[in-house]
């Protein structure tokens, strides 16, 4: 309906200033003055239209453009690491099962995993915190012993939280490496010195209950 009102309107437009012309030029024939006054009416109307169509124009393509990018983002990225006198099955088999978190964290009050769905998501775990509130990770991709790398689902927010969790052994044992990305929008500001503590807590955490010294990275 709107698109029927506008070309209608643009048709009676074109109609009036072609007639104007013809008035004029008929004007100008018969020897009126008054026929250059038409004339002038008419180039007006012309240099208006024209001159509204580009900035019409020009404020499309910038709306245009404006959808296309992309929304303003901050990264934020932290790691901590430390080495053990254990072997890097010995430490994932502390850090994997969900249920390791009770033990990790004193924050977890029970903890428990949903096996991965075959050409689905992958295995999501699941903490229940001592302040009442519900924590959800997924876990992406891991390789036994190496490598596992998990994104937060729950609680919501518009940060997208990764974490890597990366063993590799050493002359000694081994060493964990966890490393956090976080991408925020531009708005929302990250408490990088809380990130970078949780993960030096973590693996100092893992040294304490396999009974050892970490010596930090």
């Amino acid at each position: 309906m709107k698109t029927t009102v506008i070309t209608y309107g643009v048709l009676l437009a074109v109609s009036g200033l072609v007639t104007l012309s013809v008035l004029g030029a008929s004007l100008l024939q018969h020897k009126d003055p008054r026929g250059i006054a038409v004339l002038a009416l008419v180039v007006g109307g012309l240099l208006l239209t024209f001159a509204y169509a580009l900035m019409s124009g020009r404020k499309s393509r910038a709306v245009a453009n404006a959808e296309k990018k992309p929304p303003a983002s901050r990264i934020y990225s932290s790691s901590a690491s430390a080495e053990y006198p254990h072997s890097a099955s010995v430490v994932w088999a502390l850090i994997r099962p969900a249920e390791a978190a009770v033990t990790l964290s004193d924050d977890v009050d029970h903890a428990f995993a949903v096996p991965a769905i075959p050409e689905g998501p992958g295995e999501r775990q699941c903490f229940f915190l001592r302040n009442g509130q519900i924590s959800i990770i997924e876990v992406l991709s891991e390789i036994p012993e190496r490598l596992a790398v998990t994104q937060s689902l729950l609680p919501a927010s518009d940060a997208s939280t990764k974490m890597t969790y990366r063993l590799e052994p050493t002359p000694v044992g081994c060493r964990l490496t966890i490393e956090t990305l976080i991408e925020t929008p531009d708005y929302l500001i990250v408490d990088q010195q809380a990130i970078q503590k949780s993960g030096s807590e973590f693996v100092g955490k893992v040294a304490a209950v396999l009974g050892g010294t970490a010596v930090a990275g």
